[in-house]
């Protein structure tokens, strides 16, 4: 009887503590939730998908807890400690109660279980948690988001310096479900260090194929926003639409290899 009552006493203390985290945590998190369009009852109704509006919210090297979208990718923060580049943002996280029509309905790990898939991740770098280690650190890893103890979670995105630490750097991920109950998102890439060529919609640093399919895909979309990360960079000025404008944009990069990019890293140490 004592053993059941302190159980229970640590499960309502456990939640307590997530609940406190949601609410208080001041860094960026991408919502994991389905139905994009938030409308219930329509095609995309059992489809995941990523609200990126957080994405890139602390991206001011200089005022780092400020939520300014001061740029489209995130700054790296120098650690001397253990001579590398690192930011702890964004983490993950389920879109919340008070939205119904796109949270997660279901019992997570037993109904549906959410896999995290890392499909493209630069060269040298790598995303860790600090209860787990390393995560993702070249394409094909997978995480079990839905079996993790806390669906609040953070992610530290690193890279050993001098090696990688100027470079072009990012990781694209594809949420899906392994039980099957839920349609398999979108892709969706979060960069650092600089800012890709315009058109460079697969990221990795240069616009080819590979951009002008992921463009097509989007072609004559109009409602680019920062929850979709403006159809992940295809509204490539940012209007709100994906048309001649971006494809122009994408044209006269075209062929073109994005060079390291320096000054975009914030030399403070990072504790």
């Amino acid at each position: 009887m004592i053993r059941a009552f302190y159980v229970n006493l640590s499960v309502v203390f456990i939640l307590i503590i997530s609940t406190r985290t949601l609410a208080d945590c001041p860094l960026d998190h991408l919502l994991i939730g389905c139905n994009p369009d938030g409308v219930a009852g329509t095609d995309d109704d059992m489809k995941l998908f990523a609200d990126c509006t957080m994405k890139y919210r602390h991206s001011d090297p200089n005022h780092s807890g400020e939520a300014s979208w001061l740029n489209w990718y995130y700054p790296l923060y120098y650690n001397e400690r253990y001579d590398r580049y690192q930011i702890d943002e964004p983490g993950f996280e389920l879109i919340e109660v008070s939205d119904p029509n796109r949270r997660l309905k279901e019992t997570p790990d037993v109904e549906h279980r959410i896999i995290i898939r890392c499909l493209s991740i630069a060269p040298g770098f790598a995303v860790w948690n600090s209860s787990i280690g390393v995560i993702f650190d070249k394409p094909g890893d997978t995480f079990n988001y839905s079996g993790f103890w806390d669906s609040h979670l953070h992610l530290q995105y690193r890279t050993e310096a001098p090696s990688y630490g100027t470079d072009l750097l990012w990781v694209t991920f594809q949420i899906y479900d392994e039980i099957a109950e839920y349609e398999v998102s979108e892709l969706f890439t979060i960069v650092f260090a600089g800012e890709p060529l315009a058109g460079d919609l697969a990221v990795d640093g240069t616009v080819d194929v590979k951009d002008l399919v992921e463009f097509s895909y989007y072609w004559l979309e109009d409602g680019g926003c920062r929850a979709n990360d403006y159809y992940e960079r295809a509204d490539a000025n940012r209007d709100g639409k994906v048309d001649f404008c971006d494809f122009a944009l994408m044209a006269s990069n075209w062929e073109n290899s994005r060079a390291g990019v320096s000054g975009n890293l914030n030399s403070e140490n990072y504790e």
